[in-house]
């Protein structure tokens, strides 16, 4: 465990305001803007005060399924497949980019996947409102923007604020798996999890881990190793 966050970290003492940045809407149409708005509620998934109520609700055995998060899922190309793998489990995608909205969205009716819900809003502030303490069993973060230049990584979705939130929303023993296509930005997830009392490293004494069994590949991926990146993977688990 290292004993002080790196000088390029935040500080976690001041105040935590999410923020989203870039286009929120991208490539949509007014028209599929008026189907997404028409559409998007339907897949909106339901409140409960409870890991097993929420189960539930969502159709699933509270004793056997799992409840998966998937943090910033693009246009749906690894949650997507990954829900039609685990039909008994139940999955909640976290996004707030429009174009990303309506690509889920066709995947999820294209291939009749109905065990996928969706979120349209800021991770964290989803994380905080929607979900009840220790709810979720696998939260996953790939390929999040890695914001490259200094100045900008207070924007880095993986901060020590967000693994508060995920402490409360993951059981004892829930996995938090990442991956991402720039070495700096692995550097910096590595760190800001080591410096967090929650989390405890599946892979250590090694900082990322090889490419994991459930791993889905997709076009974003393609195009970061054509452009000679190397994908890291990390594997966490919430402390029990």
């Amino acid at each position: 465990m290292t004993d002080s966050i790196p000088p390029s970290m935040p500080d976690p003492t001041q105040v935590w305001k999410p923020k989203v940045h870039g286009r929120k809407r991208g490539f949509v149409t007014p028209r599929e803007k008026v189907w997404l708005d028409e559409t998007l509620p339907l897949y909106l998934p339901p409140r409960a005060h409870s890991r097993a109520e929420l189960l539930d609700a969502l159709g699933a055995d509270p004793e056997r399924a799992r409840l998966v998060v998937e943090i910033g899922f693009g246009n749906g190309q690894f949650l997507a497949p990954l829900a039609a793998r685990h039909p008994e489990d139940r999955f909640i995608g976290i996004e707030v980019f429009q174009e990303g909205l309506a690509g889920l969205l066709r995947r999820l009716q294209r291939d009749a996947i109905t065990n996928t819900r969706i979120l349209p809003e800021d991770a964290r502030l989803a994380l905080r409102d929607a979900f009840p303490e220790h709810a979720l069993d696998w939260v996953i973060i790939n390929f999040p923007d890695p914001w490259p230049k200094k100045r900008h990584h207070k924007r880095r979705i993986v901060q020590p604020e967000l693994l508060d939130l995920l402490v409360e929303r993951l059981r004892p023993g829930g996995l938090l798996t990442l991956a991402t296509d720039w070495a700096e930005y692995a550097e910096w997830m590595f760190e800001v999890l080591e410096s967090h009392p929650g989390f405890v490293n599946l892979v250590a004494p090694e900082r990322f881990g090889p490419r994991p069994d459930f791993w889905i590949e997709t076009r974003f991926e393609t195009k970061g190793v054509a452009a000679g990146r190397t994908i890291h993977h990390l594997a966490w688990q919430r402390r029990t």
